[in-house]
């Protein structure tokens, strides 16, 4: 089993180290979560609690993934970078693809995207996007990125975008694109694209959705292509590392600040470390 840590909550200034101390430790991979903001008073429920509320500090940083994964690029050489999840359908495709191209330029095959729907209606409300077509407009953008990536003359004609033949520089040609989510929408789409990215509820239902999925992979004619299946949970998802390795899991995603007694960077250094010695040698 390879070990990710996703890197969100994480002060600016602690990015670049404890992606360095990570690679130094054999962790295979860093993730960073997204939000444009939150505002004030909102009313949509987090999809990932009992309660439907938030369960992470108000004053959590949410840095842009793009820029903040170009800077741990450079200073690491093995590590990988991926977002988890991104809020894709809240962007314009054209800034999104530009700039997710730069960055797998700067990382060298290093980089993959886990992309997700979106669950804060308040967040589309706000940028003017319809949220009840987030859905379709991300299936167009698995569709269209592709596309951008090739460094060819492409075009597209859809229902949200559509565009005449024209070429975007730099390529990105093996940028792989994951699906986050454990509905049967995001299941349906995973399945058409490269991977699925899991919140880890139990083993028994990892297995379950992940029969879904394959299900309708075969449906696609997609049952022999390789897919990538990661989950994400707390550090006590180790325990199943093997029961989910069996089940075709490749990788688990813990919470860097969750394998800590206190946030700073070397307390957050000294987690890593504890957990690389528990569940990594």
């Amino acid at each position: 089993m390879k070990y990710w840590i996703n890197a969100g909550f994480l002060a600016l200034d602690q990015l670049v180290p404890i992606a360095q101390a990570a690679e130094s430790l054999g962790f295979a991979g860093v993730t960073l979560p997204d939000h444009l903001f939150f505002p004030e008073d909102f009313s949509s429920k987090y999809p990932y609690s009992a309660d439907g509320g938030i369960n992470w500090p108000a004053d959590a940083p949410w840095p842009d993934s793009w820029v903040a994964i170009a800077a741990m690029t450079q200073a690491t050489t093995t590590l990988e970078f991926s977002t988890g999840i991104y809020v894709a359908p809240l962007r314009e495709v054209f800034n999104l693809a530009k700039s997710i191209g730069t960055v797998a330029g700067l990382a060298g095959g290093r980089l993959s995207c886990g992309f997700g729907a979106g669950w804060l209606e308040e967040e589309f409300t706000l940028v003017g996007l319809d949220f009840a077509t987030r859905g379709s407009r991300l299936d167009e953008m698995l569709q269209v990125l592709p596309l951008l990536f090739s460094g060819e003359f492409v075009e597209f004609h859809g229902e949200h975008i559509d565009f005449p033949r024209l070429r975007m520089l730099p390529a990105a040609p093996k940028v792989p694109l994951l699906i986050g989510g454990n509905t049967r929408p995001a299941l349906r789409r995973a399945a058409r694209a490269d991977g699925w990215i899991a919140t880890f509820t139990d083993v028994d239902d990892v297995g379950r959705m992940l029969a879904e999925l394959r299900g309708f992979r075969a449906a696609g004619e997609l049952a022999d292509v390789p897919l990538t299946v990661q989950v994400v949970g707390s550090p006590k998802v180790a325990r199943d590392s093997d029961s989910l390795a069996a089940l075709g899991v490749q990788s688990v995603v813990v919470p860097a600040v969750a394998l800590c007694a206190e946030w700073s960077t070397a307390g957050v250094v000294a987690g890593l470390e504890k957990f690389a010695e528990r569940w990594m040698r």
